[in-house]
């Protein structure tokens, strides 16, 4: 067997390299602030999300616990006038006292025997 000659292979040119391989570098570096400009305006978005569902969590709050007292003063004022009514009894008992229950539902499996 003859021995094969190496094909020569150009090497690229050393400044060339350096220019491309800062380049990258820098795209790198451009894509990292990128990434972190996203992330912060992302957090800043849920942070504002968040404020935003607090406050109108608050404002539910307080407008439900003015509804209870204002439910709670009218209540204390119809029982202080004696205008409450209490429900009529039934005309026939039930009967039993305990309260009925629903009936179990079967459990799908069937039972071979």
């Amino acid at each position: 067997m003859a021995n094969r000659r190496k094909p020569t292979v150009q090497l690229p040119d050393p400044t060339s390299m350096t220019e491309a391989a800062i380049d990258a570098g820098v795209r790198a570096v451009e894509m990292t602030a990128a990434v972190a400009r996203g992330l912060a305006r992302g957090a800043m978005t849920a942070a504002r999300a968040m404020a935003d569902g607090t406050v109108q969590a608050t404002e539910q709050t307080t407008n439900a616990t003015s509804a209870v007292v204002r439910d709670a003063g009218e209540r204390a004022k119809r029982a202080a006038s004696g205008a409450t009514k209490r429900a009529p009894k039934r005309a026939t008992p039930r009967a039993t006292s305990t309260p009925r229950r629903t009936p179990r539902k079967k459990s799908g499996r069937r039972r071979n025997g």
